[in-house]
């Protein structure tokens, strides 16, 4: 007799997933569930379709279908679809694909449910706080990000520098030296009406999500504390006072004015374009740098600038987890696809095309680590495009791999976002010069304020 699609014995589903991508964890048993899976996610930023290519793998090593709902494509969109969806009650979806600043906000609006069992120890530790909220387990990490510093290696190498800088004051030294010196040696050579002018550096200072990102990034190389509850307290005020002064010196000095308007798109076409001599961004824009620049020659990537006193090199921790939403009607789908999307398998699959993974056992060597079961060239409904390093691990891995142990988390809150929404505001008036010299009193005050749900 044949099995209905829709409802796979537990015994053969963990079989299956066990061959196919790595094992099967504790949980609840599938029962007779009806319908596709249905998984909300945002759009596959590794432009290899890594992620629709593992659903379709699940798909057909289990008789599980998956309806995948394209969110929009901005976090803020996405964020505010899965609310009101999971708040209505009327929500058809089982999978959530959650930003990891989210999860606090969305397990304490019951949205979605806890895991119900502890992560094994494969999952990085930075990443596991990422789904732990209230001595909680929610959800499982399935992408990680971690900010690296992109350079070019080959103007670097010209002027006299073979390592990128230490820390950002040298940073800023370096840029602006080896920018004014390219642009006037253009200048010399009758091409500076044809060449871009070089910048220092570029970043993603647009007031949105990731200028939170380098606003806390620049207060934890000040001596901030990612730990500290408070942003008002003890040494919290002056980092973030010198963090944000920091950031709009180095926007008045070796960038240009249009950071204030980039994001990590626009400011990878500015770096790739030749237009600047660092970038902070993240690894997944890695890949298309590298179709206009030839990687470890003209480019390379490195951790972020450390900070002086100590030597820590600390980025904001990025990423996406995966959680069973709470109005689920196919729990133990859900768990399964979950289970098979973060695998140790699947997790070296992202990491080979473009994404961070969350486990330990990806950044093995390629002879040790576990193998993706993906074949190189996407799947029939793919483009055909090949993975950037099919089968082994991409030019940057040691690099990320380094950052993300030692990445921390966006403060942990259910008014998080409310509290990125204060940082954009306030620091953007701050860079645009229309904030006055107050703003980390009062960007602090209101930080506080927001994380706290009283503002």
């Amino acid at each position: 007799m044949r099995t209905p699609r829709g409802a796979l014995p537990a015994t053969l589903l963990c079989l299956t997933l066990t061959a196919a991508v790595g094992g099967c964890a504790s949980g609840p048993e599938p029962g007779p569930e009806k319908g596709p899976i249905v998984f909300a996610t945002g759009s596959d930023l590794s432009s290899t379709g890594v992620r629709q290519d593992l659903i379709e793998a699940f798909e057909r090593r289990t008789g599980r279908s998956v309806r995948i709902v394209k969110l929009p494509d901005t976090a803020d969109g996405q964020r505010s679809q899965l609310l009101a969806a999971g708040q209505s009650g009327n929500s058809d979806y089982d999978v959530l694909n959650l930003d990891v600043a989210w999860t606090a906000e969305f397990a304490e609006a019951g949205v979605i449910r806890p895991w119900g069992t502890a992560l094994d120890g494969d999952f990085l530790d930075s990443v596991v706080k990422t789904v732990d909220h209230d001595g909680k387990i929610w959800g499982v990490p399935f992408n990680s990000d971690a900010g690296l510093l992109y350079y070019r290696k080959d103007l670097l190498h010209e002027y006299g520098y073979d390592q990128p800088p230490a820390n950002w004051g040298e940073l800023k030294n370096v840029a602006g030296q080896v920018a004014d010196a390219y642009n006037r040696r253009l200048a010399r050579e009758g091409k500076g009406a044809k060449a871009p002018k070089m910048y220092g550096m570029v970043a993603q200072l647009r007031p949105y999500e990731g200028l939170t990102v380098n606003t806390l990034e620049s207060a934890w190389a000040n001596g901030g504390d990612p730990d500290a509850p408070s942003f008002t307290k003890g040494e919290q005020v002056g980092a973030l006072q010198q963090g944000v002064a920091d950031v709009k010196d180095r926007l008045d000095s070796i960038m240009p004015h249009e950071a204030t308007a980039m994001d990590e798109t626009e400011s990878r076409r500015w770096f790739a374009d030749g237009r600047a001599l660092f970038m902070r961004n993240w690894p997944v824009e890695y890949a298309s740098v590298a179709e206009k620049l030839t990687p470890g020659k003209q480019f390379a990537v490195a951790e972020l600038p450390a900070r002086p006193t100590d030597g820590k090199r600390m980025s904001v921790l990025g990423g996406q987890n995966l959680a069973i939403s709470a109005g689920s009607r196919r729990p133990a789908g859900a768990r399964a696809l979950i289970e098979a999307l973060t695998s140790p398998g699947s997790e070296r699959c992202l990491l080979e095309r473009g994404f961070a993974a969350t486990r330990d056992s990806s950044y093995r060597e390629a002879a040790k680590a576990p193998a993706c079961p993906l074949p190189p060239e996407r799947g029939e409904h793919g483009t055909g495009r090949r993975a950037p390093w099919p089968g082994q691990e991409p030019p940057y891995t040691r690099t990320l791999y380094a950052a993300l142990r030692a990445a921390q988390p966006r403060p942990r809150s259910a008014h998080y976002q409310t509290f990125s929404k204060v940082v954009q505001i306030r620091v953007s008036e701050y860079l645009n010069s229309r904030g006055g010299t107050a703003i980390a009193d009062a960007l602090a005050r209101e930080a506080d304020e927001a994380l706290s749900g009283r503002g």
